[in-house]
């Protein structure tokens, strides 16, 4: 009997990852702009997989393989969405095209220092100096 409720278990839990995984799928696909996707993919990893994992570990064979099992669960969870957040960090900072919905390093706007730069050019393209650059 036991082997049918840790087999009904698994195969929940494999089910309801591969859930996520196809979610995650269809928005990689759906969303337009890179920082979208990139929450999408962010979601397989943590959730999707995690279940699947948290599956396996129900039908290991032993508590020792069940164990490795749970830690790579706890690896994934810690290494996945910081690498996520990095990746989509370095997405924003170099994408100007957005510039009017994504922040930067600090908090300043993109937009606010486009156009900042562009308030030190006159019309005529040339720079003008600036208080920082004159001093």
């Amino acid at each position: 009997m036991s082997e049918w409720i840790r087999f009904a278990l698994t195969a929940a839990f494999v089910l309801a990852g591969l859930a996520f995984c196809c979610v995650g799928v269809f928005g990689l696909f759906k969303f337009k702009y890179a920082a979208n996707r990139m929450h999408a993919a962010a979601v397989v990893d943590t959730m999707g997989i995690s279940l699947c994992m948290l599956g396996f570990a129900i039908s290991a064979p032993d508590l020792f393989s069940g164990l490795k099992i749970l830690l790579v669960i706890v690896f994934w969870w810690l290494s996945s969405p910081v690498a996520s957040h990095l990746l989509c960090r370095l997405e924003i900072t170099t994408d100007e095209q957005r510039g009017e919905y994504m922040t930067v390093h600090r908090g300043t706007l993109l937009q606010e220092r486009l156009a900042e730069e562009a308030a030190a050019q006159d019309e005529t393209g040339n720079e003008i100096e600036t208080k920082e650059e004159q001093a």
